[in-house]
């Protein structure tokens, strides 16, 4: 089932983007390719205030951004819905760091940015199964998205993952993945009045994570599940 959202900006929002935008393009660490730096603002962040009205989000929830990179979508998601908590997580120090500066730049006091591979933080106690949603932007193949995300997400909690044109194609090739990790009900929301084609996929985690998922560094990326079976 698809369904279509649109959002009107509030002025406040517009004007937070836009600074957003500009610490993005200006920063050294390619947050974003060589071509999108001079339209950042209706390339990515439009399209990550967008995928806010495409999420189920309920004041006091918590959220997890799984690879978050230069704070893509879960920063915008925070300054979209300051009545939410946002922890936003990269493997990657450089751009913890820059991200870091972005909220500290705008002023935002409902994100955490933590640095690390989320094979690893997934695992942890005060991580593990603590977050109502998770959220993923240009992470890779969604049977990846799915593993990598489920680990932090409770008992009936979403899992969302931003995707292209091909959704419906990337949700078929992740069933097998679907089944092992107990995530049910897959549905998607078109984002329109964006520069592209953009769908959020939603999902529900049917109880507890499943046991060793995710699984340890680097595999989820080599062996995907659905090829494999679990270790």
């Amino acid at each position: 089932m698809t369904f279509h959202v649109k959002r009107e900006l509030p002025a406040l929002l517009a004007r937070q983007l836009e600074l957003l935008a500009d610490l993005i393009a200006a920063s050294p660490h390619n947050l974003v390719s060589r071509r999108d730096r001079e339209n950042v603002l209706g390339r990515h962040l439009l399209e990550c205030a967008g995928v806010a009205d495409a999420l189920p989000l309920c004041p006091g929830e918590r959220w997890i951004d799984v690879g978050t990179g230069g704070g893509l979508p879960g920063l915008v998601l925070a300054l979209c819905r300051p009545d939410t908590s946002w922890t936003l997580i990269d493997a990657t120090r450089k751009k913890v760091d820059a991200v870091r500066s972005f909220s500290s730049a705008l002023g935002v006091d409902n994100v955490e940015v933590l640095h690390g591979r989320a094979e690893e933080l997934a695992h942890r106690d005060r991580m593990r199964g603590r977050f109502d949603g998770a959220v993923t932007r240009a992470v890779g193949p969604l049977a990846l998205v799915m593993e990598l995300s489920r680990g932090f997400v409770a008992p009936g909690g979403t899992i969302a993952a931003v995707r292209g044109r091909q959704w419906l194609h990337e949700v078929e090739r992740a069933m097998p993945a679907a089944s092992l990790l107990r995530i049910r009900d897959i549905h998607s929301t078109a984002v329109p009045g964006v520069a592209r084609e953009t769908w959020v996929v939603t999902m529900r985690a049917d109880g507890p994570t499943p046991r060793g998922f995710p699984r340890r560094d680097g595999i989820p990326q080599s062996r995907p599940l659905g090829d494999v079976t679990p270790d």
